[in-house]
């Protein structure tokens, strides 16, 4: 306890001798929280205006292979309000492919089917 107490009046006594430093690591802990903050606003404003022209065509949506799908379905929420909603499927996965939630409180499982035959290559013969 002594020891603790001569410990703290000497760094108290070495920042009273120094206290330029002080003042040179608030305005430093100051700038970064500024610049973190900004960057995290612009980040934000980014996000929204990539959801805002996030937009599928059907020949696009049934062009995509079925995890494709499941990533679009998710984009798709998260532009849409569900800003929580992940891609869970996989193997294993009782049938559940993406998860999310609603401001409301609704808790929406989706099933991604595409039933679509492959696109046919093109043979040698024709």
């Amino acid at each position: 306890m002594v020891v603790a107490a001569v410990m703290a009046v000497a760094v108290l006594q070495w920042l009273a001798a120094n206290w330029w430093l002080l003042i040179v690591l608030v305005v430093l802990a100051v700038g970064t929280g500024a610049v973190w903050f900004y960057l995290r606003g612009q980040r934000a404003a980014w996000d929204r205006v990539q959801a805002q022209g996030l937009r599928y065509q059907l020949t696009q949506l049934d062009a995509l292979h079925h995890r494709g799908l499941e990533f679009a379905v998710r984009d798709l929420m998260r532009r849409d309000g569900c800003q929580d909603a992940v891609q869970v499927g996989g193997r294993g996965d009782n049938g559940a492919d993406v998860l999310g939630e609603w401001a409301a409180g609704s808790r929406p499982l989706w099933e991604i089917l595409n039933r679509l035959p492959p696109p046919r290559k093109a043979s040698a013969l024709s």
